[in-house]
């Protein structure tokens, strides 16, 4: 029972530090939405439906578990809890959590490949 309130606190702390680095502005690709073509942008992007096409964001790129992308994504930050099928270039940080997939290359300052993951590539960190 301690164990749990403890993993849930440090759940909660890192979701509330994510949000306070990810600020207000955040574009949405909602649930159940196809989204085809580029996206450039200088927030937060966070993918619920699916996306084609290539990202290039300033900010953070956020999948969320029922996310998917298909294309190369340049961001400062990548999260992936859903699906991406493309490369990511020249991240600080990229985080692939338990529940994310990935087919692609990283190229990145700092990977986490959490347990239970998928990743089917290759990774490079990078100065």
């Amino acid at each position: 029972m301690l164990f749990r309130k403890k993993a849930n606190l440090a759940s909660h702390k890192k979701e509330t530090e994510l949000a306070r680095e990810i600020g207000p502005a955040v574009t949405v690709i909602a649930p159940g939405t196809v989204f085809k073509g580029e996206v450039t942008g200088e927030d937060t992007l966070r993918i619920s439906g699916s996306l084609q096409g290539d990202i290039d964001c300033r900010q953070v790129v956020w999948v969320d578990p029922n996310g998917c992308v298909d294309g190369q994504i340049t961001a400062r930050r990548v999260i992936i809890e859903g699906e991406v099928n493309g490369d990511i270039l020249n991240a600080e940080r990229v985080e692939i959590r338990s529940n994310g997939r990935m087919t692609g290359n990283i190229t990145a300052a700092n990977i986490t490949i959490a347990q239970g993951c998928i990743f089917d590539g290759e990774s490079r960190i990078i100065r």
